[in-house]
């Protein structure tokens, strides 16, 4: 599966990447990973599903 392009605002790419450090983080526990990792993904989707400029993230 290749990489998408999503448009996201400022706002979104900064809570996106501090939930990317909280992913990568081995040292924390597995549960406040996938936490993470779902808000993450919930971001992303959100913003797929809005139709405006921005920011552009690749996941």
């Amino acid at each position: 599966m290749g990489k998408i392009t999503v448009k996201v605002t400022p706002e979104e790419m900064q809570q996106l990447k501090k939930l990317a450090e909280i992913v990568k983080n081995q040292q924390l526990p597995m549960s406040e990973r996938r936490i993470a990792k779902s808000q993450y993904e919930s971001i992303i989707n959100y913003a797929k599903n809005c139709n405006r400029g921005g920011y552009i993230s690749s996941v």
